[in-house]
Order: structure tokens, then C-alpha cells, then sequence
């Protein structure tokens, strides 16, 4: 049976059966309703009986009393029989109008009804009512109330509405509690023959897969709204009177039976389309919703382009043109709100343009914040710029890589200075083993008694070259840490007079030969500043050499001592040798010299090294070059 009803023949079976149930669900249900209104189950059955053959003449002689009361004086007008009907119509006072002709033979008539005839002053009958006037018109004088006797024959010949009343109103009396059992019956086979078809809709006998109808590819929507807009119609036009005979009812009763099948047959597509699960995604409401939302999506996408390329140029408009451009539009605004004296959307409007100015005001704090940080050395500062708009945002974003940029050089050049340190450290470290001992073995040789004085000559150069050697990577060595910062400095008060004396002591010698005359001048008290004494001296070392070691022979050294409100202040002049043709900044640089010909000892590192070294303990070395006037500056802050 399961395989049965998915063949072609079990579906049409079941698919008639349904309907078949359907159609006699809906004519019990009827049934039941007509019952109800006839009072099928509070009245006997003479009572129903006699009530529904009374409204059937009330209708059936409307018209003939409807005649007989423009005329009021008629007398004994015979007619036929309204088939097996029989009647007489009597006026107020008991005269006989109109009768048929078998009237005569009734002996006594079954419905006795009265009607009321209602006329207007000028006699003419405009209306007829049964037993009661409605209530505008009671209290009337222009009423005559008339007098209705009727009978059916009994076992009548003739086929009318009375024959089918006395032949199945018994049937149909009997039907009345019966009815709600058949009802329930089809009720149920309905639902079951429904259950089936929804079941089985789109399969087929031992195959696997959907196999949907020819329909299926239409949106279904569109199917269900030509079926219910279709009904819609029909129901329309048989409430607009079209029924007058017993054929176009046949033709309603038809029409009936095919929605019921078309509409049985769009469940079984709509079972299917469940089953696929193509119900919404192939309906014309979710196409056209997908088509509008794809719509939608290109207005957006045509208008983020449009906005964008507005922005672009408004990005690319200088900020002075945008002032100005808000000023012209701001002009015209107010020059029109003033006109018309709309002073609330004014107040808006300067309301929106302080918001405007507090917000550009609080940007260019931050820009300016930013700026300090980055000249004050805080490479780190970064600008908040996630609520700044164009030309402040990119002036913010170009703040932060200015300072991102200056923090990687910085750190770049740190790291290649602690290269150069260690590797300068390193090498040093591997020369002085081998070099220490050439020294040694040379001043051995040197000391060493022979008759061949060229080798003690050679032995004396050697010995000279590899002390200078030594003394050059002792320098570069100190130059390098002290360049890099990795000297150690142990700072403690000292006065500065001391180291002038210092140096013209120790230097006395040295100046002689050089034939050079030291004229120092310092206060007669202590001028106290906070330094490494090792360090200092280390200064003054390297500057009165450079002396001795450049200056015109014959000529004046003066060192000074000066002080002011925060400052020590300590020069050194001297006249040079040689023409000084460079800046002073580059005289500071590692292993220049100012003998380009480089004819005398130095090796450059002396000037470096005395900046560097007072750079780390908070002072500061400053070269001034005049012509032939060297001149050095020492400055520490007092104590």
C-alpha cells in the first residue's frame, strides 16, 4: 500500500478521494448549517415543516397578491393553480379578490397568513408586507390588511419545490443527527487522503529523489495569488446577483469542484517546494527582495564613491580654502536666517560653528602638544589621531612618523656607535698583546750595547712609533666610550683654578721647547663646579697638547678663568701654526686635524675626546676660529 500510492494511479485515487471528501465534508457542514437556521433540533417536525412551506409561498405568491392589492375592488378573480399549490386572497372584509380554481374544493386551507398593503395619499399601493409594517409606517391610515388562505395538495403530480418538500423533508428530518457523524467521517478521510498526498508529492515508486511538477519551476507566490485573486473574483461576481437559474448554479457547483482541485494541487507543490527546500529562496517576493537589497547595495556602493571622491577633493583643497569657503558659506546662511528673522535656527547655526571651532582649537592643542614633545626629545610622543579630520589627521599622522622615524635613526645610530665601540674595543684589545711586546723588545734592543749604531738608530724609531701606536689606541679606544657614554664618571666638587695651575705646571717644560709663553688669568677666589677630576685633567690634557702641538712658535697661550651667574667658563687661545682653511664643528670631528699634511704627531682623537668627555659630566666644548686665532671654550655650571 506504501508503494502503491506514490504510482501515478495511487496518487489519483487518493488525490480523488480527497476532493471526493472535501466536496461531501462541505455539503455536510452546509447541511448542518441549514439545519440550524430551520430550527431542525428545538422545533417538531409539523412545525418545521409547516414554517418552511409557508416561506416557500410567501415567496412563490408575491407577485399575485402583490396585484391583487393595486386593485382592491376585485371580486372573485379565478386563476390557475400555481402548481399544486391552491389559495384564495381575501380583502379586509372577508370578500374574495382572487383564487385558483381548485380553490373551491379545499375544505379547509392548512396556512391561514395575513399581509398588510400600504398606499400613499393619492391611493397608489407602494408596498406589501407580511403580518407587520415596518415601524416608520405603523400608526398609517393608508393601509388595508389582506387575507391569505393556501393548501398543498396532497400526493401531488406535479414536480415543483412543494412534491420535493413532501417527498424528502422526511428523509432529510430523519438525516439531522446522522449528519454530524457523516461530517466527522469525512472530516477524517479528508485529513487522512491529505496527509497521504503531502506524503507522497514529488516521489515516485521505488526511486529515490524528488521529482517535482511541471509547475515547480514557478514561484509559488505568484501560483497562490493568481488562485486566491482568481477566487476573489469569482466570489465577487456571485455576490453581484449572477445567479438567476439552475444551470449557472451548476456552473458555480463546477467551478467549485476545480478550485478545490487546484487548490488541493497547490498544497502538494508547496509540499514539495518544502521538501526541497526551495520554497522562499524560489519565490518572487524573496527575488525581488534580493534584487532590491542588490539594488540597494550598488546605490551604496555608487554613493561611497561619489562621497570618497568628494572627500579626495576636499582632502585636496589647501585649509585656507576651506576656511574660506566656510566663511562664504556661513555668510550666506546667516545673511538668510537674518532676513527672515529665524532666530532659533541662527542660534543652531552658531551653536554648530563654536562645536566646529572648540573641536579644531582642542586638534591644534594636540598638534602643538606633539610638536613641543618632539622638540623637547620625547621621540616616543604619539598623537591621538582617530578623532581628527583631513588636513589635521594627516598633519598628526606625519607628527607621528616624523617621531617613529627620528626614534628608529636615533636607535640605528646608537646601535652602529655600540658596534663601532666593540669593535673598535675588541681590535684594540688584539693589537695591544703583540704591540706591548714590540715595545718591550724594542726598548730592549735600544738598550742593548753594540758597535753598529745603525741599529741602535733603527731600534730608537722603532721603539718611538710603537709607544705612538699605543697611544693612538689608547685613544680611539677612550674616544669610543666616551662617544657612546660607557665611561664611567665619579663626580665631586672642584675648582676650576686648580686645573689652570695644574696645566701650567706640568706643561712648563713642554711650552719651552715649543717656544711658546702661557699667560693665565683666573679669580683670586674658588669657583666650585661638580666634575670627575680624572676627567678634567684628561680635557686639559688634550687641549694644552693640541697647543704645544700647533700653535706659532714665538707666540702667546692665554688661559682664562671667567664666571658669571651660572657658569665657569674656561679658554684656551692660542695663534696657529698653520692656516685654519675648515669650520670649527669639523675640527671636532674623530681624526681630523688641522695640518692637512699631517706632517705632525696627532692623530685627531684629542678635540673629540675633550668634547665628549665634557658633554658627560654636563659641560660643554665650543671651538671659535678667527683667522689665525684658535680659540677653545671649557663651560660647567657652578656650585
Amino acid at each position: 500500500m506504501k508503494d502503491f500510492v506514490k504510482t501515478y494511479a495511487g496518487k489519483c485515487i487518493t488525490f480523488a478521494l480527497c476532493i471526493l471528501s472535501l466536496i461531501l465534508l462541505l455539503g455536510s457542514v452546509f447541511g448542518i448549517f441549514v439545519m440550524v437556521e430551520c430550527d431542525f433540533y428545538t422545533k417538531d417536525k409539523q412545525s418545521i415543516e409547516n414554517s418552511l412551506v409557508s416561506g416557500e409561498i410567501k415567496n412563490d405568491l408575491y407577485p399575485t397578491i402583490y396585484e391583487a392589492s393595486r386593485d382592491p375592488s376585485l371580486t372573485h378573480v379565478s386563476s390557475e393553480d400555481y402548481g399544486n399549490l391552491m389559495y384564495k386572497i381575501l380583502n379586509d372584509e372577508g370578500t374574495v379578490m382572487m383564487s385558483s380554481k381548485s380553490a373551491d374544493s379545499v375544505y379547509q386551507f392548512s396556512y391561514d397568513l395575513l399581509y398588510i398593503a400600504l398606499y400613499d395619499k393619492e391611493g397608489n399601493l407602494t408596498d406589501v408586507y407580511y403580518s407587520e409594517l415596518p415601524e416608520e409606517y405603523q400608526g398609517s391610515d393608508n393601509t388595508r390588511v389582506f387575507r391569505l388562505l393556501a393548501s398543498v395538495k396532497q400526493n401531488a403530480v406535479v414536480n415543483d419545490i412543494y412534491s420535493f418538500e413532501q417527498r424528502y423533508f422526511p428523509i432529510v428530518y430523519s438525516m439531522r443527527f446522522r449528519i454530524f457523524f457523516f461530517a466527522f467521517l469525512f472530516l477524517a478521510l479528508a485529513i487522512t487522503s491529505f496527509i497521504i498526498l503531502m506524503n507522497v508529492a514529488g516521489r515516485r515508486k521505488d526511486q529515490e529523489g524528488l521529482y517535482p511538477g511541471p509547475l515547480h519551476k514557478v514561484p509559488f507566490d505568484l501560483l497562490a495569488f493568481v488562485y486566491i485573486a482568481s477566487f476573489v473574483f469569482w466570489i465577487y461576481i456571485l455576490n453581484s446577483g449572477f445567479i438567476n437559474d439552475i444551470y449557472v448554479l451548476i456552473g458555480v457547483a463546477i467551478l467549485m469542484v476545480l478550485y478545490l482541485i487546484m487548490g488541493l494541487g497547490l498544497c502538494m507543490s508547496f509540499a514539495v517546494r518544502i521538501k526541497d527546500q526551495s520554497l522562499i529562496k524560489g519565490s518572487l517576493i524573496y527575488k525581488c527582495i534580493v534584487l532590491f537589497c542588490h539594488f540597494l547595495k550598488y546605490l551604496f556602493r555608487l554613493f561611497s564613491k561619489a562621497a570618497s571622491f568628494l572627500l579626495e577633493i576636499l582632502k585636496a583643497i589647501p585649509m585656507i580654502w576651506k576656511m574660506l569657503a566656510l566663511f562664504v558659506v556661513t555668510f550666506f546662511i546667516e545673511l538668510f536666517l537674518l532676513s527672515d528673522q529665524n532666530y532659533l535656527l541662527w542660534f543652531i547655526e552658531k551653536l554648530c560653528l563654536f562645536v566646529g571651532f572648540a573641536y579644531f582649537c582642542l586638534c591644534m592643542y594636540k598638534l602643538m602638544k606633539a610638536s613641543h614633545a618632539l622638540a623637547s626629545g620625547d621621540l616616543s610622543y604619539q598623537v591621538d589621531t582617530s578623532k581628527m579630520i583631513w588636513d589635521l589627521k594627516k598633519h598628526g599622522e606625519d607628527l607621528n612618523s616624523i617621531g617613529k622615524g627620528m626614534a628608529i635613526a636615533v636607535e640605528d645610530r646608537l646601535k652602529s656607535e655600540r658596534m663601532k665601540t666593540e669593535l673598535i674595543t675588541n681590535v684594540s684589545h688584539d693589537i695591544k698583546t703583540p704591540l706591548t711586546s714590540i715595545i718591550n723588545y724594542a726598548d730592549l734592543i735600544h738598550k742593548e750595547k753594540t758597535n753598529n749604531k745603525k741599529i741602535g738608530e733603527y731600534a730608537e724609531v722603532l721603539l718611538r712609533q710603537s709607544v705612538r701606536l699605543k697611544r693612538l689606541l689608547e685613544d680611539l679606544v677612550e674616544a669610543s666610550k666616551a662617544s657612546s657614554g660607557n665611561l664611567d664618571v665619579a663626580f665631586s666638587p672642584c675648582d676650576a683654578s686648580i686645573f689652570l695651575e695644574q696645566a701650567q705646571g706640568e706643561y712648563e717644560e713642554k711650552l719651552k721647547e715649543a717656544k711658546l709663553e702661557l699667560i693665565t688669568s683666573k679669580p683670586d677666589h674658588e669657583v666650585m663646579i661638580m666634575a670627575d677630576p680624572r676627567r678634567m685633567w684628561r680635557i686639559f690634557d688634550n687641549l694644552m697638547n693640541n697647543i704645544c702641538k700647533y700653535a706659532l712658535s714665538g707666540t702667546r697661550v692665554y688661559l682664562s678663568l671667567e664666571e658669571d651667574k651660572e657658569k665657569a667658563i674656561i679658554t684656551f687661545k692660542n695663534t696657529s701654526r698653520d692656516a685654519l682653511n675648515i669650520p670649527a664643528e669639523e675640527l671636532m670631528e674623530r681624526f681630523k686635524r688641522g695640518d692637512e699634511s699631517r706632517n705632525s704627531e696627532g692623530n685627531g682623537l684629542g678635540l673629540s675626546i675633550a668634547q665628549s668627555l665634557a658633554q658627560l659630566q654636563n659641560g660643554d666644548l665650543s671651538l671659535s676660529i678667527d683667522g689665525d686665532l684658535f680659540k677653545a671654550i671649557l663651560s660647567f655650571d657652578k656650585i
